[in-house]
């Protein structure tokens, strides 16, 4: 079959300027990520580098055509550059501007005089930029977004593609810029390249989708507030925990439950601003004296827990006796105010990993409460052969040896659990 160049380069020029414009749209509408942007930005400087390019075929102008070229290089340079930031890592723009301008400078000084040199530079520079930009994607390990493995794929087809003109130059040189269309090369890679293009447009647009679909439902499952998990996460993590089998199933595991101290006294006196710098305060705490392996997260309010997996009732309540005395020491004084902030901890365990974690909670709230009754700033535990009864909503507490039996206080107890209910609801 044989490709007509003059078409090709039709073709080309328009499917380019299309592509451009759509992403350049797409990044006006929305303003979702600057990698849309730059990238539709490069492929519009692509776009006119192959109309340089073509028009200097037709007009036989080396000079016209080394412009063109730069152009090209220009692009991959953009997109190379979109690519870092999108990763996270900045580059100065100088080091885009660097490609192209030691091409020009190359094509000036004749170490690239002729057309096969220029071509076997651009292709060369073009091909090392694609490669560059693959590279990034593979630095990406903080973001598990499928989409960057076709990118890296692509971009790395394309740049050994480009670098592939090298010895298509030397066995079939062109050796002028009106010689192009006469080329038995030039118009498969021209239509090679163009498809290439096509391809990674729709990539970028899904990697920029998906990362938005990641943030948010990370947003959906993070406090605002502390940065930590929230209630759906954190119980979303327990069943993670259980189903990846983290642990061995003869381990034990512990839960804490956290409730601040008079905290609506705090808003009150202080203000909710300061309530906040509380609540911050103690999550900070959290996370400075557990283990990295523990799921800590806010429950609501002033509500936070934690699940230490392989950890038994004795070293669970150490670790919360720690957490207690922390946030007592650094909560004392908050922004120039004597808050006397304290915390008390329910923790409850059991032996082996196989146990049912909802009512390891539960159990745990029960021995947060009880903590409440005996005074506040303190750590209660429940064993696992504390016995346990039903209230009337239902709801499975734990009555350890130790819990005030008196009818008033088993009154206060429902009545504070029946009103956590609701606010979790």
């Amino acid at each position: 079959m044989i490709l007509d160049m003059p078409t090709i380069s039709l073709v080309s020029l328009s499917a380019t300027t299309l592509i451009g414009l759509l992403l350049c749209f797409v990044w006006w509408r929305e303003r979702s990520n600057a990698l849309i942007g730059w990238w539709g930005v490069g492929q519009l400087l692509m776009a006119a580098g192959i109309a340089f390019a073509s028009a200097a075929s037709f007009v036989n102008d080396d000079a016209l055509s080394a412009f063109g070229q730069a152009l090209m290089v220009l692009s991959a340079a953009i997109s190379w550059m979109a690519v870092r930031e999108f990763v996270g890592r900045s580059l100065n723009p100088l080091w885009v501007a660097v490609w192209p301008c030691a091409f020009i400078i190359f094509c000036a000084t004749d170490i690239a005089g002729s057309y096969d040199q220029r071509l076997i530079l651009a292709s060369t520079l073009l091909g090392v930029l694609h490669l560059l930009a693959a590279a990034e994607f593979t630095r990406q390990h903080n973001e598990r977004l499928i989409a960057r493995w076709p990118a890296i794929v692509l971009l790395a087809v394309l740049g050994l593609g480009y670098l592939a003109w090298m010895p298509l130059a030397l066995t079939m040189p062109v050796r002028e810029a009106g010689l192009v269309y006469a080329s038995a090369w030039m118009p498969a890679v021209i239509l090679i390249a163009l498809l290439g293009r096509i391809a990674l447009a729709f990539v970028v647009l899904a990697i920029v989708k998906e990362r938005e679909e990641v943030r948010q439902r990370m947003f959906a499952m993070t406090d605002s507030l502390t940065g930590l998990p929230n209630r759906r996460a954190l119980f979303e993590s327990a069943d993670a925990l259980i189903a990846e089998q983290r642990f061995s199933s003869t381990d034990p595991v512990s839960v804490l439950v956290f409730d601040l101290d008079h905290f609506k006294k705090i808003n009150d006196t202080y203000g909710h601003r300061l309530g906040d710098q509380v609540l911050k305060l103690f999550s900070e705490t959290l996370l400075d004296t557990l283990d990295e392996h523990c799921i800590i997260g806010r429950l609501g309010g002033e509500e936070f827990a934690a699940i230490l997996p392989g950890a038994a009732l004795r070293a669970a309540t150490e670790t919360a006796e720690d957490v207690r005395g922390a946030f007592a020491a650094s909560a004392m004084v908050v922004d120039g105010h004597q808050v006397a902030g304290t915390v008390s901890v329910g923790v409850a365990s059991c032996d082996d990993g196989a146990c049912d974690l909802g009512s390891l909670f539960h159990r745990a709230d029960g021995a947060l409460y009880a903590a409440k009754l005996a005074g506040r700033n303190r750590v209660q535990s429940v064993t696992p052969s504390d016995t346990t009864q039903f209230d009337s909503h239902g709801t499975e507490a734990p009555v350890p040896r130790w819990f005030d039996d008196r009818p008033e206080a088993r009154n206060q107890m429902r009545t504070r659990r029946y009103r956590g209910s609701v606010d979790a609801a």
